[in-house]
């Protein structure tokens, strides 16, 4: 058996559903995307992950020769009615780095048994999984950006790892199986972030606006007025062009076996709970859970606030107003403007009495605004 078989054959039998050998020859296309939309990318070439590094596998591991693809089927079963349209599929499914979860923990395994054969490798800023992906043949790019896998449609996780042995890997050029006239992801995106096939802007983004703003480096503290309204209900993540995408829609469609686990978490995990959890119920109930991106509750306290603002229901007032006495400044904010949105006497009312205590000229702001 080759290094590479044996390699293929202990990822799948960890659970892994796809496993791919590419070239570590670096990513032109990637390199001239970013390069022509500098400005959009800022955040994340410049910031957290470093994706300019990426565009070349040896700036993560200067001896690579080939990058694994590892990819992992998160939709095998199914999300309870509760939680989606509220919390994107991926991160239901719990697609979290920490060695104490099922997923770190597969990948520890993984990383461990390249090192005991001796072979260095490289994760870390980023590589471009789904550059990685297509170039090793597993996937082909879906005019929302994603990956499309056979059998798996959009919903597969994928992690890159370059790696310094040569394992014969793919060097395929990225391609596109979506029908010319199709435009159906374009279409459902309410904020515009895909504004072309191929192309995304994504600090329009719903899932972007739901963990980065006040959250990540070099991105604004805010998320705007015009992309609040259009979140809806979500608030962490979102899977508004892939449901609308034909290729995805047998996966959608199956009868799949529920998911325990979410079952238990669809009776806490509410909109009114999240808005005003205290620090106990976020490190046993929430943080857990719901850990990938968003490393304090305030910002899913945010964003509580918006999907309740725009459910319009005047039930979720009482809510509002009982945030508007939270200790985090940004929670108040956005329960002033939720208030707004939602209008009407009680809400108003909530609103006046804030007012003439409040000290933050932030939340005065949306108070004010709220009120004309």
């Amino acid at each position: 058996m080759s290094l590479a078989e044996e390699i293929r054959e202990y990822a799948l039998d960890i659970g892994f559903d796809r496993v791919g050998f590419a070239s570590a020859e670096p990513f032109p296309q990637l390199a001239a995307a970013l390069e022509e939309r500098a400005e959009d990318y800022a955040w994340i070439s410049r910031g957290l992950l470093q994706l300019n590094k990426a565009v070349d596998p040896r700036s993560i591991l200067p001896s690579a020769r080939s990058l694994i693809v590892l990819i992992w089927d998160y939709h095998k079963q199914s999300f309870p009615q509760e939680l989606t349209g509220k919390i994107g599929r991926a991160y239901l499914a719990r697609l979290f780095l920490p060695k104490d979860r099922i997923f770190g923990a597969r990948l520890k395994l993984f990383r461990d048994f390249l090192k005991q054969r001796g072979i260095a490798l490289g994760t870390r800023p980023a590589l471009p999984d789904r550059q990685a992906a297509a170039r090793a043949g597993l996937g082909t790019f879906g005019r929302n950006t994603f990956i499309y896998v056979p059998g798996m449609g959009s919903f597969a996780a994928i992690v890159t790892m370059a790696v310094d042995v040569d394992l014969g890997g793919e060097s395929r050029e990225a391609i596109s199986r979506c029908p010319d006239d199709c435009g159906a992801c374009i279409r459902a995106c309410p904020t515009g972030a895909l504004y072309e096939p191929f192309r995304m802007n994504p600090r329009r983004c719903i899932a972007f606006n739901t963990y980065a703003p006040g959250n990540w480096p070099l991105v604004p503290e805010d998320i705007p007025r015009e992309i609040r309204e259009k979140m809806g209900s979500w608030i962490y993540g979102c899977d508004l062009c892939q449901e609308a995408c034909p290729r995805n829609r047998k996966k959608l469609q199956e009868k799949l076996p529920p998911d325990a686990y979410l079952l238990e978490k669809a009776k806490t995990i509410t909109l009114t709970n999240l808005l005003n959890m205290d620090e106990q119920f976020y490190l046993t109930q929430v943080q857990p859970f719901l850990y990938g991106y968003i490393w304090h509750k305030k910002f899913l306290q945010r964003n509580a606030a918006i999907a309740l603002g725009n459910s319009g229901d005047d039930a979720a007032v009482p809510h509002l107003a009982r945030a508007l006495e939270d200790p985090e400044e940004m929670v108040r904010a956005y329960a002033a403007w939720a208030l707004g949105r939602i209008g009407g006497a009680a809400a108003r009312a909530a609103l006046e009495s804030r007012r003439g205590r409040e000290d933050s000229a932030k939340v005065l702001e949306e108070i004010e605004i709220a009120l004309t």
